[in-house]
């Protein structure tokens, strides 16, 4: 039921419009059309303007956030601030690996570092007694 009304109030309303239409005079006519035109015409510049401006300066803004934060991990990363002391680090392991190395004739790393006690007793008064004079 309710269709039926609608369809009935849009046939009477289009009816209406189109007697309007039909009764204005030429000069009317053509001033109402030229309008549109303009309104037409305006509208497409702002939606052209809007859209190049929108699709030139993305790219760009998408780059320079790339850099920027590319920037912040490289000099906020560990690995910048602590590259010297991993190079220390790793230094001492490959001590510690000569060290705990055995040889096959050897039975254990510490029967090495007996085997030249005194050597160890004199370079530790070396180093301990200070300038020689």
């Amino acid at each position: 039921m309710s269709e039926q009304n609608n369809d009935a109030f849009e046939t009477r309303s289009r009816a209406l419009f189109q007697d309007s239409v039909d009764g204005l005079d030429m000069r009317i006519r053509s001033r109402l059309t030229q309008a549109r035109s303009l309104a037409l015409e305006a509208a497409q510049r702002n939606r052209r303007s809007w859209l190049f401006g929108w699709k030139m300066w993305a790219p760009a803004a998408g780059v320079t956030a790339a850099a920027i934060l590319g920037v912040g991990l490289m000099i906020g990363s560990p690995i910048g601030h602590h590259a010297a002391s991993l190079a220390n680090v790793q230094a001492n392991l490959e001590d510690l690996d000569l060290v705990a190395s055995t040889d096959e004739g050897s039975a254990d790393a510490m029967e090495m570092l007996q085997d030249d006690i005194e050597f160890y007793d004199f370079a530790d008064k070396a180093a301990n007694s200070g300038p020689a004079a």
